[in-house]
């Protein structure tokens, strides 16, 4: 029977890999405390499902595949951090505020935050694509809840495709909560679908601000597809693992960075 532990040093493996490219079996060793025998296990297993190639000394990403954790995975990623970015961006909404909440797990921890006297009487309005943010806000009274439709994306629990994207071309909104796979200074903030790339494109677009919510993790990861540009950016909040030069390169951008 393959423990707990295992698994969640294999998922870190992946995501290490997911970073760098490439990983080698004495860093992963030191990293996690174990033998270099039980890595190469761990390497061996996960070279079987696909998700990496072994080569002398560690192991490559397989190229053109794109690793995607399940919505659950990436719920219980950084939870700590998330929580704390949450606090600080649902603090920015106010009464009678119309936004608009992507479907990034962050995301969902900011909905979480909201303050109890605007869940009850807020005539706050959400727009979303997310299933998790219906379940989370649809009971509140305090809530007008717009919910685009179109394709649902089984996996990340998200509707896309062109019916969601006209929606949002006939609304306007106050801010924008964006969540993200990566960002980097050069493409800016990623995600891993084309098709939820999309709707948060038009999203942005239909926002007077945009709020970007993103843990230190994600900071220098570049995903699939660009959603908007650094610059384009209003507001970041993240944690205290950001990279200073990062934090600095932003600023200098015109992005308001905040550090929670």
């Amino acid at each position: 029977m393959i423990s707990e532990s295992t698994e969640k040093r294999k998922l870190a493996i992946l995501e290490q890999l997911a970073n760098a490219r490439q990983v080698s079996v004495a860093d992963l060793s030191s990293r996690h405390g174990v033998s270099e025998v039980s890595i190469r296990h761990d390497l061996s297993d996960l070279e079987e499902l696909g998700l990496l190639r072994r080569v002398r000394g560690g192991a490559i990403s397989v190229p053109q595949t794109i690793l995607e954790w399940s919505y659950g995975e990436k719920m219980s990623m950084q939870k700590e951090q998330k929580e704390r970015i949450g606090r600080a961006a649902a603090a920015m909404v106010e009464s009678g505020d119309v936004i608009i909440m992507d479907s990034g797990t962050t995301v969902v921890h900011v909905a979480r935050q909201i303050r109890r006297e605007l869940l009850l009487s807020g005539e706050l309005t959400v727009i979303t694509s997310s299933v998790p943010l219906v379940r989370e806000l649809g009971p509140w009274p305090g809530i007008d809840l717009i919910l685009l439709g179109g394709i649902y994306l089984r996996s990340q629990e998200v509707v896309v495709g062109p019916q969601a994207i006209a929606a949002l071309a006939g609304l306007h909104a106050d801010k924008m909560f964006l969540g993200a796979g990566g960002v980097t200074l050069e493409v800016g903030a990623t995600t891993a679908t084309v098709l939820d790339a999309e709707v948060d494109r038009a999203s942005a677009r239909s926002s007077e601000e945009v709020i970007a919510v993103i843990d230190s993790t994600k900071i220098g990861r570049k995903g699939l597809a660009t959603v908007v540009p650094l610059s384009e950016i209003d507001i970041l909040i993240t944690d205290g693992g950001a990279p200073a030069g990062f934090l600095s390169a932003a600023r200098a951008l015109g992005v308001d960075v905040r550090v929670v």
